[in-house]
């Protein structure tokens, strides 16, 4: 198991019931703003997606909006109670499992599509790239976003912020630890871009590229299997 399976696990064995309440929250609403630049990369049509970290379905349930099939992925059981339960409330047709996005239990060429966000500083981006090659068909493509560490001003801002989520863990416990450590998660997975795109190109992507968002706290990596 990779390390940062086990601080996700921390993070998130008791938050998946708020998870999209907070998140909405305490992004300020930018988790939809970096969904959506996800989205854009993502054609419509008979095509297969596979969502790495769904999580409670966000993301998974707005790519099956857009193609025909789709899986989700998550090491968190209690999250994918709950993507599915959204899944029935919208009859939506999408296909659950509980692993990790190192060993995904799907055979060879089997996706169009795959996304992650969220995932990066959680796993070993080496291997989700070698998973991502041999899961995706010809010319598949592969998006993922993570937060990541800003520079300048924001640096400074940034971490007032998180200075201010640590005192609001007070009062939610179930947040607590998410709240206290996820800016020190952040900080040492802080070349996960880098990481990610030496790997994709290592591994033989094209078209890899890279977005920095909402004043350089989060970015998009994507690219096309060669």
């Amino acid at each position: 198991m990779h390390t940062g399976h086990a601080t996700a696990i921390r993070f998130f064995k008791h938050t998946s019931s708020t998870y999209d309440r907070v998140v909405r929250l305490t992004t300020f609403g930018q988790d939809a703003v970096w969904k959506r630049v996800m989205l854009r990369f993502v054609p419509e049509g008979d095509y297969t997606a596979l969502d790495l970290a769904c999580g409670t379905g966000i993301l998974t349930l707005a790519l099956r909006g857009k193609v025909s099939r789709v899986y989700g992925l998550d090491l968190m059981y209690n999250s994918l109670v709950i993507a599915n339960s959204k899944a029935r409330n919208l009859n939506h047709d999408i296909v659950l499992l509980n692993a990790a996005a190192e060993f995904v239990p799907l055979r060879d060429g089997t996706v169009d599509i795959i996304t992650a966000s969220y995932l990066a500083k959680y796993c070993d981006i080496e291997k989700v790239v070698m998973e991502c090659k041999r899961l995706l068909r010809s010319d598949g493509i592969v998006v993922m976003h993570d937060f990541t560490y800003p520079k300048g001003i924001m640096r400074y801002l940034w971490h007032t912020y998180f200075m201010l989520l640590r005192l609001l863990g007070i009062f939610m416990h179930e947040w607590r630890s998410v709240f206290s450590t996820l800016d020190k998660v952040i900080v040492e997975r802080r070349y996960w871009v880098t990481e990610l795109i030496d790997a994709l190109n290592k591994h033989g992507f094209k078209d890899v590229g890279c977005i920095n968002l909402t004043l350089g706290t989060a970015a998009v990596v994507y690219a096309k299997k060669g």
